[in-house]
């Protein structure tokens, strides 16, 4: 093979730092200066309901590589939201309360012009939003309206992506009980392709929906074969009880692997094996690893080596 044959260099995939951040500023801006060694492009991150973290100037100089590109996150968002009431959300049938999710996008949309007018480039990549608040306090004409609006904006270079959470199941309880994917499928078509709306797939959530490593493989799938897939995270989900809580717990465990920095999450059912299937399924998207660490307690280098070795194990994955 000739240099002109090469391949293309494999794009390095993003990291939800916020899920491993420890509580302590000083030891967040740690872990921050920390992971800009690791192999990224650079972060999935949150729009926290306040105007804290990355919203703020200080702490974006503070912990933030400017060269990172960042896939925005609005769950953290969302989930404080419906605390406050269960009728929030994009797909929500009471007027008040959608108007609520779409003034939290516009957050989203507003950092996303600030930072690409500040660097010059886009650098929110992708803005993922969701189908909440579920059926019966939601619908999908109320879904489509909201996403009708939000493809009207100027998002300054970055794809809206409707994240699929698990959706409510009949028998089992919910960690996030959103709209299913075959719903929120439906609501991307009917909208058509000039709307540029895409999905992406979170590993865990899926996994915790069909109570199966499967679910996540047949997600991946549909969204691409709908063309409509625009990211993979991969973040694990656990049958049995762990460190991270109960079966089932949407709470981002690690994967399991040999290496000794995962030896904690060896009941996550996600593995080098799962990745690799998932990532066969989803096609060339870009990935996100986003990972949570126990104890609560652990330094800021055992928090590091979790990323380092779960960024690793999806380099074994991908061969």
């Amino acid at each position: 093979m000739t240099i002109d044959e090469a391949p293309a260099p494999r794009p390095l995939p993003l990291l939800g730092t916020y899920a491993m951040a420890p509580g302590d500023p000083a030891e967040e801006a740690e872990l921050y200066a920390a992971v800009r060694d690791l192999p990224i492009a650079g972060l999935e991150a949150p729009l926290l309901p306040e105007d804290h973290g990355l919203l703020s100037p200080a702490w974006r100089e503070r912990n933030l590589d400017p060269a990172w590109d960042l896939l925005v996150t609005c769950i953290p968002t969302v989930m404080h939201r419906l605390g406050d009431g269960d009728r929030y959300g994009l797909a929500s049938t009471d007027h008040a309360a959608r108007e609520a999710a779409l003034a939290d996008v516009a957050r989203a949309r507003d950092l996303a012009r600030t930072l690409a007018e500040e660097q010059g480039r886009p650098v929110v990549t992708g803005i993922q939003v969701h189908s909440a608040p579920g059926p019966g306090r939601g619908s999908l004409d109320s879904l489509r309206r909201s996403l009708t609006t939000l493809a009207g904006w100027d998002l300054a270079g970055a794809r809206l992506l409707l994240e699929h959470c698990d959706a409510r199941v009949e028998g089992q309880d919910a960690a996030k009980g959103f709209l299913t994917l075959d719903e929120e499928i439906a609501t991307l078509e009917a909208l058509g392709p000039d709307a540029r709306i895409g999905l992406s797939i979170n590993w865990g959530r899926s996994a915790i929906e069909g109570r199966s490593a499967q679910t996540p493989v047949d997600h991946a799938r549909a969204a691409r074969d709908a063309r409509l897939l625009g990211a993979l995270v991969l973040s694990g989900a656990a049958d049995t009880e762990t460190a991270w809580g109960p079966a089932w717990s949407d709470a981002h465990i690690p994967p399991r692997g040999p290496h000794p920095a995962l030896a904690r999450s060896s009941g996550s059912l996600l593995d080098v094996e799962q990745v690799r299937r998932t990532l066969v399924a989803a096609g060339p998207v870009p990935v996100a690893v986003k990972v949570a660490v126990r104890p609560s307690t652990a330094t800021v280098d055992e928090r590091v080596a979790v990323a380092r070795a779960s960024l690793a194990l999806l380099e074994d994955a991908r061969g």
